[in-house]
C-alpha cells in the first residue's frame, strides 16, 4: 500500500522545486538550464519533479504565478492604505523605484524574466498565458486606479483608462528592460522623470 502524502508535504516539495528552479534559472538562464540542473540543486529525483510539473515551461509559469500572487497581495494591502488614486499611482511607481534592476539582487531575476518573455513569443500557449497574466493583474490594477481618480475628479475624465494603464506599464517595463541590458543606465532618474510626465498628462 502506497504511503499517504499530506497536502502540506506536497506543497512543501513543490516550493522546494520552484526555489531550486529559480536558483538555476538565475545562474544559467532559462534556456540553458535543464531539469537535470534542478534535480542536482534540489536533490529531488527527476521522476518526483515530473509528478509536480510536466515541463520546464510549466515550472517557470508556476514561478511567475507565485510571484504575481505575492506582489498582488502586497500591492493590494498597501494600496488600501492610500487615501487617493494619485497616492496609489505614486505608491506603484515608488515600488519600482525601490526595485532597481541595476542592483545585483534584482538583476538575475530581471534577466530571466525578459529571457522567458522572448522565449514565450515562439510558443503560442505560453504567450497566451503571459498575456492573460498581464491583462488580468497589471492592466486591471491600473485601470481601476485611473477610473477611481477620474470619478473623484483627480484625473482627466477624457482619457481612456485602459489605454493609459497600458502606457503606464509600457513605461515601467521599458525602463526596466533598458536598465537590464545597458550598463550604467540611469534607471531611477529616468523613471522619476517618466512619473512626472505621466502624472501631469492624466491630472484633471
Amino acid at each position: 500500500m502506497a504511503p499517504i502524502v499530506s497536502d502540506e508535504y506536497k506543497e512543501k516539495k513543490r516550493q522546494e522545486i520552484l526555489q531550486s528552479a529559480h536558483a538555476c534559472f538565475a545562474k544559467k538562464g532559462f534556456e540553458a538550464s535543464t531539469v537535470d540542473d534542478i534535480v542536482s540543486h534540489s536533490r529531488i529525483s527527476k521522476g518526483a519533479i515530473y509528478n509536480y510539473f510536466k515541463s520546464k515551461d510549466e515550472i517557470y509559469l508556476a514561478l511567475m504565478e507565485s510571484q504575481t500572487n505575492e506582489s498582488g497581495t502586497k500591492f493590494t494591502r498597501e494600496i488600501a492604505k492610500c487615501k487617493s488614486a494619485l497616492d496609489k499611482l505614486n505608491f506603484l511607481i515608488n515600488a519600482y523605484l525601490d526595485n532597481d534592476p541595476n542592483d545585483e539582487e534584482n538583476k538575475d531575476y530581471a534577466l530571466v524574466h525578459y529571457e522567458f518573455r522572448l522565449y514565450s513569443t515562439r510558443k503560442s500557449e505560453l504567450k497566451k498565458a503571459l498575456t492573460a497574466r498581464y491583462q488580468d493583474f497589471f492592466v486591471t490594477l491600473l485601470t481601476g486606479i485611473i477610473e477611481e481618480g477620474q470619478a473623484a475628479g483627480e484625473f482627466n475624465k477624457g482619457i481612456e483608462a485602459k489605454m493609459y494603464a497600458d502606457i503606464f506599464w509600457a513605461m515601467v517595463i521599458g525602463v526596466t528592460l533598458q536598465a537590464t541590458i545597458l550598463d550604467e543606465y540611469q534607471y531611477k532618474e529616468i523613471l522619476k522623470e517618466m512619473q512626472t510626465m505621466f502624472i501631469e498628462k492624466i491630472k484633471a
